[in-house]
């Protein structure tokens, strides 16, 4: 129908007269402001279960890598890998990827292609590296940490392996403030790049003694004091995780950066077996 009243052969069916069919900006506006408070309303959500995406996948990174360390242990003598390849002073020797050859790649070719060596929830500053044990210069993203006086250790000999941790979360070179009083160092003195792939102790990296306190490079983030409180944060929202000698994962807080002695020996979670090996 036309404004007149006559009949109008194009007009649409239904519509009233005077009124446009087309939305119009103001109907843009409000539904854009609708649209930008619903996202304002979701985010928490939607952050909820990134994270908790994210944990599922380290936890199923680090099953992955236990099962790499079980396979590995089989075919050479029951023992842990190597923590890494040497340079002239016992230092990780970098590789043509300018990474060193760690005790991840080793475990390389047993590993799932469904898991990975780097947790998704990490900022890129606290990922160390390794050689990729496939190719001369190719190299990997490492956010574990292997406990260095169980390097190339037997298995079997391990007092309490249910306590006894081998790999947990780690942070490079003190990155989101982690503890790292002793970094490793070169030949000359320099600091190497990558020492993110080991858990050492807070006066020497191997060998634990009456003056050991800590572990080092465990991803609490804030504990470089050291600040090890038992409500402190980890890198997900319960903690960090770590696995036993027996594979069991564990979910812990900062104060398991603590040791413990008994009869004078380094025990528990960190214990330090006399016949230990650090490197190949």
């Amino acid at each position: 129908m036309s404004m007149d009243g006559t009949y109008d052969p194009l007009a649409p069916e239904g519509a009233a007269p005077g009124r446009s069919a087309y939305v119009s900006k103001k109907d843009v506006k409000v539904v854009a402001i609708a649209l930008v408070f619903l996202a304002v309303l979701m985010y928490p959500v939607i952050r909820i279960l990134v994270r908790r995406s994210e944990k599922a996948r380290c936890i199923n990174n680090m099953k992955g890598i236990m099962d790499a360390i079980n396979q590995y242990a089989i075919q050479n003598d029951d023992k842990f890998p190597p923590l890494y390849d040497t340079g002239s002073a016992d230092e990780p020797a970098l590789q043509a990827s300018g990474a060193p050859y760690t005790w991840a790649s080793d475990l390389q070719e047993y590993m799932s292609p469904r898991v990975s060596f780097k947790c998704p929830s990490v900022d890129p500053e606290e990922v160390t590296f390794s050689q990729d044990s496939r190719t001369e210069k190719g190299k990997f993203a490492l956010t574990y940490g292997m406990f260095a006086p169980l390097s190339s250790f037997n298995r079997s000999l391990v007092e309490d392996p249910d306590e006894a941790i081998l790999i947990g979360e780690t942070s490079n070179r003190g990155s989101d403030n982690t503890y790292d009083p002793k970094p490793f160092v070169d030949s000359a003195g320099h600091f190497m790049p990558y020492d993110g792939m080991s858990i050492g102790w807070d006066n020497d990296n191997f060998d634990g003694n009456e003056a050991t306190k800590y572990v080092t490079r465990l991803a609490f983030p804030d504990s470089a004091g050291p600040v090890f409180k038992k409500e402190g944060l980890g890198r997900h929202d319960e903690g960090t995780f770590v696995l036993t000698v027996t594979g069991h994962l564990r979910t812990v807080k900062p104060n398991i950066a603590e040791v413990s002695r008994r009869y004078g020996n380094l025990y528990g979670n960190w214990p330090m077996p006399l016949t230990a090996k650090r490197h190949r």
